[in-house]
């Protein structure tokens, strides 16, 4: 995971679907949270992470206001690059990646909605364990003092995709389903059991 040449260029993002653009922007940002938040991280990955966030989260936001915006999809590239750096350092992710690949395998839920719905409730759940790692996170993006887990369903609304479950089809009778197979994944070895992952998708209703 770690190339010799990487060549970002935003003219050719134009031509992705405005939804599909920033969906994978936010996907970029689970990267980006989920190894700041880990119990494994270092200060080099938080710090090339935390960055990362940053020019996600402006670049995203420019580019939903005005899509010609070059600049702003630089940003984003960047922004993708960087909030990778814990996967390419071996940094473990959490629950949200566990759950986004059961949603698209069981429920059919496309990746790039997973953490749309699903980030904000990660981070509430995680946030007496990761109360520090959420601040820094917040103080990124930039919003100093406020909770990670707000200033991200914010981000979520302002962008126009779906926030909650509901919204991509899965309903609550799918939550124990979902719940077992989470437990299946690698990023789940922090949770105790199936009903901690039930407790989550109940929050992302």
């Amino acid at each position: 995971m770690m190339p010799l040449s990487i060549i970002l260029d935003p003219e050719i993002t134009r031509h992705t679907p405005q939804t599909l653009w920033l969906g994978l922007g936010t996907r970029a940002m689970d990267h980006g949270i989920e190894a700041i938040c880990s119990p494994r991280g270092n200060p080099l990955v938080e710090s090339v992470c935390l960055r990362g966030l940053r020019y996600l989260y402006d670049g995203l936001q420019a580019t939903k206001e005005n899509p010609g915006d070059l600049e702003a999809r630089q940003f984003c590239q960047l922004g993708s690059w960087m909030s990778a750096f814990g996967l390419q350092c071996r940094i473990p992710m959490g629950a949200s990646h566990a759950i986004g690949h059961v949603l698209g395998g069981t429920c059919d839920v496309p990746h790039y909605l997973c953490t749309a719905v699903m980030m904000p409730s990660v981070l509430k759940y995680n946030q007496p364990v990761t109360d520090e790692a959420q601040k820094k996170i917040a103080k990124a993006w930039p919003a100093p003092g406020a909770r990670a887990s707000d200033v991200f369903a914010q981000f979520i609304g302002r962008s126009g995709l779906p926030s909650h479950l509901s919204e991509v089809g899965v309903t609550k009778e799918k939550f124990q389903l979902i719940a077992g197979n989470a437990m299946l994944s690698i990023f789940t070895r922090a949770i105790k059991g199936p009903e901690d992952i039930a407790e989550i998708l109940q929050l992302a209703a």
